[in-house]
């Protein structure tokens, strides 16, 4: 007792010390400090080694480029008092902790907890502090803060002597501080924006020690509550360069056509600043146009004289290069070419930059959105950056995927919901073609209303707002800078907009939560979910001034996704409406596979996280793997660019459509077929057609007539596909495609029921059994249905698996929640039967029928009766007429048909009906009527929350 008496006041020391030891840091809870000895914001760049370098373009590739990905040693604490407070020295003996990979998310190697939100914190909320004691039963009452801490060495190329050494960071979550040998570097708290830092200071020749402590939440946490996993770490790119004392930091390229949207000019403004502590001499800076092959574009070539620079200081230089009609850049001809920027002093080249340019130009003219004098349609998806194996790190290949698929899906845009991406993002969306609307790393749904508005959090606002646009400022595929996501459209957003508008006024500004009309200072109008009313309404109206963009659209929640067809008539119909973004792209999943023999897909609550929002977060047109789920057919066929109406069937003739904005339809590859109940009976190519955008024209086919056959329904399909390969899909994929019904249909024919063979009843108690040849049907009067269905002495049913009236069925989520609980109260899900009636009756030798009626009794006043009338022909088949009328509340039932079960053995089916996959009557558009095979296996959905589904 003595000992234990000792001991306890001994431990209260210890912890003491510890928590002494590493106080948390002032810059982790105060909502102004932003960063310390970062570099400004400035453009993705990069310094090359030599010309064919700077005409690749690709700044992981170049020289004086060193790559910091790869394994760094860890260690993870719950709280920042637990920290290892000294792990920066290189003296720290970090050989025992473990190693972790850059880039990652720390929880997705084991380390704390993943949580999902829609909105709120995951800390508890008390701006601007973050260590705030939360609920006992949420996850961050014990991991409060938890820290990261990393370290690893690196050498310094000895040809980088005499040079700036710089280190970016493209991602960090969600605030870090570096140390370099030992000595602080600086701190950073945006986790979406590059940083760079100076570390010539710091480096020497040789072995380098490099320690980053990462922090999962800071005041900067507030401005980042996106609908997303919550995850931390260093999950993007970490790259080391080098730099010339006197480089140009940072560049802006504009381009600027002429009246008629023919010629251009390449305006370049570049910053050039002098590192070193003297003056240094007066120098040349010029500026080359190459094309994409490589060759200098004749005459695009600027070269002029930059005055001495003195020690610390920045000079501008600016330049303007004529070209004559260049290539113009769209997301549907993403033609680029390169300006190589370059510093001399002397004979000698001292620094080579280099940026791909696209020719392209925006005017808001009216309510008309148009690029290089042409209005155009944003049709697209709202993306996240999410791997379900990778978390918030996404690599260059599965950003390619991404594109791919998007555009594979006749997609042309995407709103980078809602942070600034990866900086190699908007490089390859330049290059493979998309619109962007380019978002900030803005969003404080939690605090709706309120830090929109909160002075202490202006500055961090607008910072990154700054920093979307400065750092993607040349990537040609940006069309529309967006301030930010669900904040509120308070004061701290209108300076953000303002900021914007002036650092580019090339591009207009965007912002829901301004609203529409005349308060809004943005460039657009947005709006999100808007109603179909509504949207009409704005497409009309001669009130508003501007276009109409809708930021979220045709929510995608599992199985849902309905009417974005009747959205996209509207949007089409109305020049004003300048489209939308479907909220939203992917399903966010992330494997669970902490126990190797339980691994899955989860969700919100998957990691045990409190708090969490459940399943909001799979709501993407495709699986978590980019898989396509029933919506993307869908939206292949709602988004595609050429469009085929009926004209004069009776003449063969249909209406085709170019709805391209910049593309005419000579150069892809058509062709048609008849399809006879999903069986190809005609067939041929379509004629060359050179059709202009936005024009339309009458194709006759040269189909043959058709000698119907009685009860079969025939179909024109016709079909458009790349004649060649391209960057995102290989020749022969269809880009459109429609199914126009033929007016030839005949009835089908009658039973001819006295050249069937006859029927017998036999009765056994309270069972009927009708015989025919070669089948047998046995109805029971006790259930009031059948109880046998049997053919060559095979009984297909199992037992009580005849067809019996059915209501239920597995709720969606979110759709059927306002619906779901009357289902319960009503016992839809556990019906009591009774039945009231059974008649068997022949009514002809050939012909038998059961009648019965089946009351079903279910809870709170609620039943229904259901009257089923069933013929039995000779030649085996059946004929039931189902009557059902539900007595009681009003309720909308869950669905009304009646269910067979069969014997499991009969595991393939061939249907003829729309398909392949599954579809409802307002998700049908991209589901054509044919003839289809699969298992019973094949028609789920595997959707991550199982819901109704096939």
């Amino acid at each position: 007792m003595k000992s234990n008496l000792l001991l306890l006041p001994l431990l209260a020391l210890s912890a003491t010390r510890v928590f002494a030891q590493a106080p948390l840091p002032p810059e982790i809870e105060d909502p102004e400090a932003l960063s310390l000895n970062k570099e400004p914001w400035h453009a993705a760049l990069m310094p090359y080694g030599n010309l064919p370098e700077a005409l690749k373009a690709r700044r992981a590739d170049s020289s004086f480029a060193r790559s910091l990905n790869g394994t760094w040693k860890f260690n993870w604490v719950k709280r920042p008092e637990g920290r290892p407070v000294d792990f920066y020295k290189p003296e720290y003996d970090v050989s025992k902790w473990k190693s972790i990979s850059v880039p990652s998310n720390w929880q997705l190697k084991g380390y704390g907890t993943p949580y999902y939100k829609n909105m709120g914190y995951t800390f508890r909320g008390d701006w601007p502090r973050v260590m705030s004691e939360p609920p006992k039963d949420w996850n961050a009452y014990d991991e409060r803060n938890p820290v990261g801490s990393y370290r690893r060495n690196f050498d310094l190329p000895a040809t980088w002597n005499g040079r700036r050494t710089f280190i970016t960071f493209d991602g960090v979550d969600a605030a870090f501080y570096i140390w370099v040998n030992g000595q602080k570097v600086g701190f950073n708290a945006n986790s979406r924006n590059a940083a760079d830092f100076d570390l010539t200071p710091y480096v020497k020749a040789g072995s380098n020690t490099l320690a980053v402590e990462v922090y999962r939440y800071c005041a900067g946490s507030y401005m980042e509550d996106q609908d997303m996993w919550r995850l931390s770490g260093i999950f993007r790119n970490v790259t080391l360069w080098s730099a010339p004392q006197v480089h140009i930091r940072d560049f802006k390229v504009v381009t600027d056509l002429d009246a008629n949207y023919r010629n251009a000019t390449v305006a370049v403004n570049a910053k050039i600043r002098n590192y070193t502590n003297k003056t240094v001499a007066a120098r040349s800076f010029s500026v080359q146009l190459f094309d994409k092959a490589g060759k200098a574009v004749p005459g695009a070539k600027t070269r002029f004289d930059v005055p001495a620079i003195a020690a610390g200081q920045e000079v501008d230089a600016t330049a303007s290069i004529p070209v004559a009609n260049p290539l113009k850049w769209t997301a549907e001809t993403p033609n680029l070419y390169t300006a190589v920027l370059s510093l001399q002093s002397g004979a000698q080249t001292t620094e080579l930059i280099s940026n791909r340019v696209g020719f392209r130009e925006i005017l808001i003219d009216g309510r008309l959105f148009k690029v290089n004098g042409v209005p155009i349609k944003l049709k697209g998806a709202n993306r996240h950056e999410n791997w379900p194996d990778t978390g918030h790190y996404v690599s260059e290949a599965r950003m390619i995927e991404d594109i791919k698929v998007l555009k594979q899906a006749n997609c042309n845009h995407v709103r980078t919901s809602h942070y600034t991406n990866d900086p190699r993002w908007y490089e390859l969306c330049d290059e493979y073609g998309l619109w962007l609307v380019a978002e900030a790393n803005v969003e404080c749904h939690g605090y709706y209303g309120t830090l929109d508005r909160e002075p202490r959090f202006e500055k961090m606002i607008v910072d990154r707002n700054i920093a979307n646009v400065e750092t993607t400022k040349n990537s040609p595929s940006i069309i529309i800078w967006s301030m930010g996501n669900e904040c509120g459209g308070g004061s701290n957003l209108r300076a953000a907009e303002a900021a914007v508008r002036k650092l580019d006024s090339t591009r207009p500004t965007h912002y829901e939560a301004f609203g529409i009309g005349t308060n809004n200072p943005a460039g657009i109008d947005s709006q999100m979910y808007t109603g179909f009313e509504s949207l009409e309404s704005i497409g009309q109206s001669t009130t508003l001034t501007k276009p109409m963009y809708m930021c979220e659209y045709a929510h995608a929640m599992f199985n849902s996704m309905g009417s974005l067809g009747d959205y996209n008539d509207i949007i089409d119909r109305y020049p004003s409406l300048l489209g939308g973004a479907i909220w939203e792209w992917e399903d966010q999943g992330i494997w669970n596979n902490r126990d190797p023999k339980r691994q899955y897909m989860a969700y919100g609550g998957g990691f045990g996280e409190v708090p969490n929002d459940h399943y909001f977060i799979h709501k993407g047109v495709v699986f978590s793997n980019r898989s396509p789920k029933p919506h993307y057919p869908e939206v292949k066929r709602v988004y595609q660019w050429i469009g085929f109406t009926p004209a004069n069937l009776a003449a063969n003739e249909i209406r085709i459509k170019n709805k391209f904005a910049f593309t005419n339809l000579e150069g892809f590859k058509g062709s048609w077929t008849v399809t006879e109940d999903g069986t190809i009976v005609q067939k041929g190519a379509l004629p060359k057609i050179k059709l202009a955008p936005g024009k339309e024209t009458l194709l006759k086919l040269p189909v043959k007539t058709i000698k119907a056959k009685p009860g079969a329904r025939y179909f024109l399909n016709v079909s458009v596909t790349l004649p060649q390969a391209t960057t995102w899909a290989n020749a022969g994929y269809e880009i459109a495609r429609q199914q126009i019904e033929l007016p030839v249909a005949k009835a089908a024919p009658i039973l001819n029921v006295a050249a069937s063979k006859p029927v017998t009843i036999a009765r056994s108690g309270s069972n009927a059994t009708i015989n025919g040849a070669g089948f047998s049907f046995v109805f029971n009067g006790d259930s009031g249905t059948l109880a046998q269905m049997t053919q060559g002495g095979v009984n297909v049913l199992l037992p009580n698996g005849g067809p019996k009236l059915h209501l239920w069925r597995a709720r969606h989520q979110i759709d059927d929640n306002y619906a779901a609980p009357s289902w319960g109260n009503a016992g839809l899900q556990d019906l009591k039967a009774k039945v009231t009636s059974f008649d068997v009756k022949q009514v002809s030798p050939n012909v038998a029928r059961v009648a019965s009626t089946v009351e079903y009794t279910g809870k709170n006043g609620f039943s229904v009766t259901h009257a089923i009338s069933s013929t039995v022909y000779g030649d085996g088949s059946i004929t039931v007429d189902n009557a059902v009328m539900p007595h009681g509340p009003d309720l909308i039932l869950a669905r009304v048909g009646v269910r067979l079960l069969l014997d499991k053995r009969l595991s393939s089916l061939q249907y003829l009906a729309r398909g392949p996959m599954e579809n409802y009557s307002d998700r049908k558009r991209g589901s054509d009527i044919g003839l289809y095979s699969s298992t019973v296996a094949q028609q789920m959905t595997p959707y991550a929350k199982p819901m109704e589904n096939g």
